[in-house]
């Protein structure tokens, strides 16, 4: 697993919003999408559940967020 990809999800997870994450990241928001559906792939649970645009995190993306990523990535 590549360290980009939980940045990526930390910045999804806290914006609430790929195009919101995408912006922040100064990358497209079809390509973070694709990552974060990478991510998702390689741990093999679903992160978040998706609302129309807006992201809501399953119980595995909060424990994953939880797990202190903001000492990196804030």
């Amino acid at each position: 697993m590549e360290l980009r990809l939980l940045k990526y999800f930390w910045t999804v997870a806290t914006a609430g919003t790929v195009s919101k994450a995408a912006e922040q990241l100064y990358i497209t928001q079809p390509t973070l999408s694709r990552q974060i559906k990478e991510l998702e792939r390689e741990l093999d649970t679903q992160l978040f559940m998706r609302d129309g645009k807006k992201l809501i995190l399953t119980e595995d993306g909060q424990f994953l967020k939880k797990l202190r990523l903001r000492k990196f990535y804030s």
